[in-house]
């Protein structure tokens, strides 16, 4: 029995993560959040804490054999909260660590990109996040051989706020669909139950030991193709055709304002849930012509991926009831 610390708990992986650890036998999860998360099985211990502090990181690895790190946030969480585990767990009984990095980290390049590709992660404070904490893993002697990294793609499905609510939303409005030449790009997706496939399989295998992988569909379409099948398992037909002057729009004018007004309503009593915006790094992925080379992860992790289609209508079924 392995207990698993999971950083991050209450978000989108972490849920499903802690969720599957409790179902299978070889693993006793403890979830670690800062604030609320969601509904846990009554077996599985809950820390309140925040992994920056490093006491209180400190204090929830007691007894623990495995820690994930699903923290998403602010490049200054992300950032801390790897330092401090680096640092805590130097020395100890904590024999496996797996950190859950991203294909940002690759940068805006075109191709196929393997593990040891450049990282070229500067487009944004997420990707310099994720750079700085494969950098703080990899500097430590100590640690970087129990470390597993995974480098997923978009994480979709079920619960996924970015690549499946937000752009249910935005199929729904008619303010995406078929994008033409802006939408041509590859779409790397990885299905939340692949997800925590991959990362059972890095806690389970020793041979993951010191590894990085990159964990995502290995048959990837083009953006076009997925929101166009998202947008029809939704329903949100027809699904629009839009062009390169409105999707500029989109961009430059209706996102800022988005982002006002989010600042505004973020100093009010009201709760209003404004639209959601086409941000600048969302346009450019979609142009992105890069493939995440999978084979690593094939051959060391091994763990059963979900048929595309079937994840697209696990997705929309979501969308449908709960999203």
């Amino acid at each position: 029995m392995m207990r698993v610390l999971v950083l991050g708990a209450g978000g989108f992986v972490g849920r499903h993560l802690v969720a599957a650890l409790a179902a299978a036998p070889d693993f006793e999860p403890v979830a670690l959040m800062r604030g609320a998360g969601g509904a846990f099985p009554p077996a599985v211990a809950q820390h309140r804490a925040d992994a920056t502090d490093p006491e209180a990181l400190g204090q929830a690895l007691a007894g623990i054999d495995a820690v994930v790190n699903c923290i998403a946030g602010s490049e200054a969480a992300m950032t801390a909260a790897t330092r401090h585990l680096v640092a805590l767990t130097e020395s100890g009984s904590v024999r496996r660590l797996v950190h859950l990095s991203s294909m940002a980290v690759y940068g805006s390049v075109s191709g196929t990109v393997g593990e040891t590709s450049p990282l070229e992660g500067s487009d944004s404070p997420y990707a310099r996040a994720k750079v700085d904490c494969e950098a703080m893993i990899a500097a430590s002697a100590t640690v970087s051989a129990r470390w597993v990294v995974l480098r997923p793609g978009c994480i979709h499905g079920p619960g996924s706020p970015q690549w499946t609510d937000r752009i249910g939303r935005l199929l729904r409005q008619h303010r995406i669909g078929d994008l033409g030449e802006n939408g041509d790009g590859t779409c790397n997706l990885t299905f939340i139950d692949d997800m925590v496939g991959a990362i059972l399989a890095a806690l389970r295998r020793p041979e993951a030991g010191g590894g990085t992988f990159n964990v995502s569909d290995p048959d990837p379409r083009s953006w076009n193709a997925y929101l166009t099948d998202l947008g029809r398992a939704i329903g949100a037909v027809p699904v629009a055709r839009i062009s390169g002057r409105r999707l500029s729009a989109e961009v430059r004018l209706l996102a800022p304002a988005l982002v006002v007004a989010g600042r505004v309503l973020d100093r009010s009593p009201v709760r209003v849930r404004l639209p959601p915006a086409v941000t600048p790094s969302m346009a450019r992925l979609w142009r992105q012509e890069i493939t995440l080379d999978h084979r690593r992860a094939d051959a060391v992790l091994a763990f059963a991926r979900t048929p595309p289609a079937r994840a697209i209508a696990a997705a929309a079924d979501w969308l449908r009831t709960s999203g």
